[in-house]
This record gives structure tokens, sequence and C-alpha cells, in this order.
């Protein structure tokens, strides 16, 4: 599957495949570690309302409990966001050896 857009539409002459791929890379696994937190937030915030003890576990089928789902694939989301411009890769100066 490739995904959309093209590398080509994202990056310009100057940039690397490799930079775009690590930046990629890096701001999906920001996505799915804040989905992550948001999710244990809301599954304390439940266990909170329904006032359960930490030995006990809260029912699925409960209306308190309210899932946190993520809608797209944090890598398509990460890819998304740098064709719109939200994130720009920055190469770092060459550093020449002394």
């Amino acid at each position: 599957m490739m995904l959309r857009p093209s590398m080509y539409q994202i990056i310009s002459k100057n940039e690397s495949y490799y930079s775009l791929v690590i930046g990629v890379a890096k701001r999906a696994r920001e996505i799915a570690e804040q989905h992550c937190r948001e999710k244990d937030e809301a599954k304390a915030a439940a266990e909170k309302r329904a006032k359960l003890t930490p030995d006990q576990k809260p029912r699925l089928d409960d209306k308190s409990v309210k899932l946190v789902v993520l809608e797209e694939n944090p890598v398509k989301t990460a890819v998304d966001e740098f064709a719109a411009g939200k994130y720009k890769i920055e190469e770092p100066e060459s550093v020449e050896p002394q």
C-alpha cells in the first residue's frame, strides 16, 4: 500500500528521503504515545467515576467507560502533517572534522 501524498510532493531538492522517514517515524511515535496517555487518562477517569478499587476492573459495557480510539494510523497522520506543512525537516549543518 502506498501512502498519499508521495515523498516527491513532501520533500524539496535539498532534503533527503532518510530525513523524511526519520521525521515521520518520530512524529508517528509521538502521536501513538499521546494516544496511549489519553487512553490511560480516560480509563483512570472512568474508574474514578465508578469509584472502583484498584483490584476491580471497569466493565466495557458500562456507560461511564468511553474508549479513546485512533481514527487513523499514526504514520498516515504524520505523513499528512508533513505534507500540510505543519512540520518541517531541519537538516543539521554538516560538521567538518578538525
